[in-house]
């Protein structure tokens, strides 16, 4: 733009994860409603697989749908989840809509995939003690990093999530 104006211009890293973290404050309040919901079934016992058998794969499955439902239905609808309005950014499709369902499944899966990934090198790279078993949890990280890192080489500032949705993630006004 040649006004100078920082909208619709690619978001920054910093948002990005800025927004994640606020998303993610508001995934964990959907996981207690979720397991408030759910207690009854399990007469107020922990819900694990050892002790509840199909009532926690049942539970398991529920919290993923329902995390999917709050991440589509406003990435297809206004193409901003409530954290991305704080920090006022937008995902949108090529032409600038909102994106669609499969692409929505495609973006939540790959970002679900690349945490579960990530989270077991985290909790190893979180030990001081150095072993061989290091190097594997920093290649269990690496992913994540470099799907965000890859923001700073894209010459729209898209990450390897984006390219694969295919989406990008835009500052709004």
């Amino acid at each position: 733009m040649s006004d100078g104006s920082t909208a619709e211009a690619p978001a920054g890293l910093f948002r990005r994860l800025a927004a994640l973290a606020y998303d993610l404050l508001l995934v964990i309040a959907l996981a207690f409603v979720v397991t408030f919901a759910m207690l009854p079934l399990s007469r107020g016992e922990a819900i694990l697989a050892e002790t509840q058998g199909w009532l926690a794969h049942a539970y398991h499955a529920l919290l993923a749908i329902v995390v999917f439902a709050y991440f589509g239905w406003s990435w297809t609808r206004s193409g901003q989840t409530l954290g991305m309005r704080a920090w006022r950014i937008r995902l949108e499709a090529r032409g600038g809509a909102p994106i669609r369902w499969p692409d929505a499944l495609v973006r939540f899966l790959l970002g679900a995939g690349l945490v579960a990934l990530a989270l077991p090198g985290a909790r190893h790279l979180a030990h001081p003690a150095w072993t061989f078993g290091t190097l594997g949890a920093a290649a269990l990280v690496f992913p994540l990093v470099l799907n965000y890192a890859w923001t700073f080489f894209d010459a729209e500032g898209r990450s390897l999530q984006d390219l694969a949705g295919p989406a990008r993630v835009r500052r709004v006004a």
